[in-house]
């Protein structure tokens, strides 16, 4: 099989120096980890779904690009990947380090996770929590939580302003994958409250819970 040049590993210095020129960071982590820590302003896609034609969708094709992986064997595969659809300039990549990071100055964040078990009661207590549906409209017209808004990962630079930055945000998918991906686009520039509920449409319905089926919309489309 053909691959791309080995990748470079990259010190906290250099990540730095790079994430100043305004080279884009993508995390390439699972979620939860991804949310636990990460550089902020990064964008997350995880190697562990459909990571090339994500890439391809939401990345320009000349864009500097600086990879964190979990190994040096996950930078090359995402390198590969990459150069496979004809997405990013692969810089370099690094690995997660949070002491070394915070010894150059990179500005670190986090994403709060929450499984439907837990956020539940949540849902009658707190009106203002914003559920944003971030699956396709085909999905959300299938079914989807009570009371969320449908904001596509597709359309997000585009539909973004539906959601309303003076309300907490929990963002859903299926089962977590591209909620995450959403939530780390919706929080490079901005310091809304956004979390992410991991287990999405899965989780919902593990709990015997009903989804809302938007009939209406169904008949007009």
């Amino acid at each position: 099989m053909e691959t791309s040049p080995k990748a470079r590993l990259l010190t906290a210095a250099d990540l730095a120096a790079e994430q100043l020129r305004g080279t884009l960071v993508l995390d390439t982590r699972p979620a939860e980890q991804f949310a636990a820590l990460h550089i902020r302003g990064s964008i997350q896609i995880s190697l562990l779904g459909y990571f090339s034609a994500w890439a391809a969708i939401l990345i320009q094709p000349a864009q500097d690009v600086v990879l964190i992986a979990e190994s040096e064997r996950s930078a090359q595969e995402a390198h590969n990947r990459l150069a496979k659809v004809g997405t990013g300039n692969v810089i370099g990549y690094a690995l997660a380090n949070e002491k070394n990071w915070r010894e150059q100055g990179i500005e670190l964040a986090s994403i709060a996770t929450q499984r439907c078990a837990n956020v539940i009661p949540d849902l009658g207590r707190e009106p203002a929590l914003q559920l944003v549906d971030v699956r396709s409209r085909a999905e959300w017209l299938r079914g989807h939580l009570p009371g969320a808004i449908s904001v596509p990962l597709l359309d997000l630079d585009s539909n973004a302003q539906s959601i309303d930055p003076s309300r907490p945000s929990l963002v859903y998918c299926h089962e977590g994958y591209r909620a995450t991906t959403a939530a780390s686009i919706l929080l490079r520039a901005s310091t809304t409250n956004v979390g992410i509920l991991i287990d999405g449409i899965e989780g919902w319905s593990a709990c015997g819970l009903p989804l809302e089926i938007p009939n209406s919309e169904c008949k007009n489309s």
